[in-house]
């Protein structure tokens, strides 16, 4: 009798060892590369609103492909609608800068935050195979070597997806994000990898029309890309914040070049700060 307990004992801890396994460990394993996330050169807008359906803030992004690939975005971040959870209100201001090579391959990142409190930046540059980075916050300056490999798809907590062409149903690889709000809450710089997996195909609507898309998961995020790899659709689930929804839509050409602005000013108060 032992003997039979002690075998189905252990056949239940390989079958629950199995599932855990698959679930949590073969995706990473089994992650390929990732999808082609370089936008094709122009310029693109996307609305912020809260889970309430309140607008909070506007993201503009650019890319340029000549003579080498440039995407840079800006955010503007009304934080006092964020149902007053964020630690500090008034206009956010955050940019990314990310440069790749002539083979595609991701070169060189800056990313720019700035409030009316507190300002910082994350600068990092490829040399070999790792990214040298720089971090400041304030006074606070700190450096630390980050994983090349695992940079290859970098990205912010606040914007996971912005370009997936190419994609498949079943197709998976691996997310690092950049957390903007750790630099507040512990004046820290940390960088979270996830598993991104094209789940299926949905039909939404879009400015009136109703498009098929890939439907992309991550354990933070949901996306919904149309078949250029467009991204039309987000929902990103973030700490403190709740439910956030990203929609693409038409670019504000004046709001654009005042956010520009704004971004310019930021970074070179960051570069003048002791």
């Amino acid at each position: 009798m032992n003997r039979i307990i002690g075998s189905l004992l252990a056949l239940t801890w390989i079958v629950a060892m199995a599932a855990l396994v698959q679930r949590d460990v073969l995706p990473f394993w089994t992650a390929r590369e990732a999808p082609n996330e370089l936008l094709p050169a122009g310029d693109y807008q996307v609305a912020i609103l809260s889970a309430s359906g309140v607008r909070i803030g506007t993201t503009w992004i650019s890319a340029n492909q000549s003579p080498t690939t440039m995407v840079s975005s800006t955010t503007v971040l009304d934080a006092g609608k964020v149902a007053g959870m964020l630690p500090i209100t008034g206009t956010w201001l955050l940019g990314t800068d990310l440069s790749y090579d002539a083979k595609g391959r991701l070169d060189h990142f800056h990313f720019t935050l700035a409030t009316p409190a507190v300002s910082g930046d994350v600068d990092a540059e490829r040399i070999e195979r790792d990214f040298s980075v720089i971090a400041r916050l304030g006074d606070m300056k700190k450096t630390m070597l980050l994983d090349g490999e695992l940079s290859k798809y970098l990205s912010e907590t606040l914007r996971p997806f912005t370009h997936l062409g190419g994609l498949r149903v079943g197709q998976s690889w691996r997310i690092r994000l950049l957390d903007p709000f750790a630099l507040l809450r512990s004046g820290s710089v940390e960088f979270q990898t996830i598993l991104a997996r094209v789940a299926g195909l949905e039909t939404i609507e879009h400015k009136g029309n109703l498009v098929q898309c890939f439907r992309v998961e991550s354990p933070t995020a949901r996306a919904w890309v149309d078949s250029s790899g467009r991204v039309l659709k987000q929902e990103v689930q973030l700490p403190l914040v709740g439910k956030w929804t990203l929609q693409d839509e038409s670019v504000d050409a004046d709001a654009r070049r005042n956010a520009m602005k704004a971004k310019r000013a930021g970074v070179r108060r960051n570069r003048t700060s002791p």
